[in-house]
């Protein structure tokens, strides 16, 4: 009954996941098992049953679904989902197994999830503005105020015999490195968004500070690789940062290397990662002013749909920027919206606490393209954390 403040479909398209403005993220089970009366009839199938997982003190601030399946979690495993949350943490949750809608993590100090002898060991986390699975679900990049923070966990099978040992710990993490934004006058005081490709093993991150800056940083050298030219930059906060997933027929080095991003100046833009140049610009059909957005780029690279403010569902041509069309689908703010990753269906949720179904135009013919994409791989280091400030390139 609450306002909708993010959604998503997991990429293996088996949950959809609904987080509520109650600080509870809903997963439903794909496909959904209800049916939607036809428009003008009335009747239907029962509503789809969810999943419910509670466990923040604060507005959650996002949603993350693992890439892969997790095989750690008992009864066969199955996906996991990572949330943060206005409460200076960030939690773990199994979606399906024995331990479905189970935290099985809680980042809440900065080092490992041990409570330490001396606080000063293990400092709690001051803030969490965003978190985000990469490397393939290997590890866990946390904005923690102005630092960037790398984890590694574990997930542990737990003896089913004995419920108190099954419900002491049910995973473990540990910090590997923290990164801090650049020491420069424009750098801003914090980072809001990050975006990394949890398809593939890279370390490459895009970085949103609070000053609108973006930056590329290769988290595995621990440096700046480039910076997005100030006159491209939004002029107001930036809600939406993302990188492209294009399907696999449409997959090249190229398509790799784009990502996007939407701000409260009512504007989205493409970008290209290899020269932090802006490539398109989407605005006029939209209005983003004052609450946090989520657009999505489609898998085909044509269309990019994006919510808007006053109840609309847009969607712009992105080789032209023009306006595709519009529908009014909620009665309120529309905060996000998310395609099918296997049918390329729309969702939308809004502050109406309703979730709408859309299907996009088809793509006429697939062009399938070479070109591979390889990035750096992430290892643990072993020893104490090591903390770095990055460097801007020479």
């Amino acid at each position: 009954g609450g306002a909708i403040v993010d959604l998503c479909f997991t990429p293996q398209a088996s949950h959809l996941l609904v987080a509520g403005s109650d600080r509870t993220v809903l997963s439903y089970r794909l496909p959904l098992a209800g049916r939607v009366a036809p428009r003008g009839e009335r009747g239907g199938g029962p509503a789809p049953r969810a999943l419910g997982m509670t466990g923040h003190q604060s507005d959650l601030l996002g949603i993350c679904p693992s890439y892969t399946d997790s095989h750690s979690t008992g009864g066969g495993g199955g996906p996991v989902m990572l949330t943060s949350a206005d409460d200076r943490t960030a939690r773990l949750w199994a979606l399906s197994g024995t331990h479905a809608g189970s935290e099985l993590l809680c980042f809440d100090r900065i080092r490992t999830n041990t409570k330490p002898t001396h606080k000063e060991d293990n400092p709690v986390i001051e803030q969490v503005q965003d978190a985000q699975f990469m490397c393939l679900d290997g590890a866990i990049a946390l904005a923690l105020g102005s630092r960037l923070a790398i984890y590694k966990y574990d997930l542990h099978t737990q003896n089913v015999d004995d419920d108190i040992k099954r419900l002491q710990r049910l995973g473990s993490y540990r910090c590997c490195g923290l990164m801090s934004l650049p020491r420069e006058p424009t750098a801003g005081s914090s980072i809001v968004a990050i975006a990394t490709n949890n398809t593939l093993m890279s370390g490459t991150a895009i970085v949103v500070s609070s000053s609108k800056r973006i930056y590329a940083w290769d988290i595995a050298a621990e440096r700046v690789l480039a910076t997005a030219p100030d006159a491209s930059l939004h002029s107001r906060p930036v809600t939406c940062l993302r990188l492209a997933h294009p399907l696999a027929e449409f997959q090249s080095a190229q398509s790799l290397d784009l990502f996007y991003t939407a701000a409260m100046d009512g504007t989205a833009k493409l970008w290209d990662l290899r020269c932090m140049q802006e490539c398109r610009c989407f605005e006029g059909a939209h209005t983003h002013g004052a609450q946090r957005l989520r657009c999505r780029l489609s898998g085909c690279l044509r269309y990019l749909c994006m919510p808007s403010e006053d109840g609309l569902v847009c969607a712009y041509d992105v080789g032209t920027g023009r306006v595709l069309g519009s529908r009014h689908c909620h009665r309120d703010v529309v905060c996000s919206v998310d395609l099918h990753p296997r049918f390329q269906g729309m969702a939308s949720g809004g502050f109406d606490g309703k979730v709408s179904f859309y299907r996009v135009p088809a793509v006429e013919g697939a062009r399938p393209s070479g070109g591979a994409c390889s990035g750096g791989g992430f290892k643990e280091r072993p020893g104490s954390v090591k903390e770095v400030e990055m460097h801007l390139p020479l």
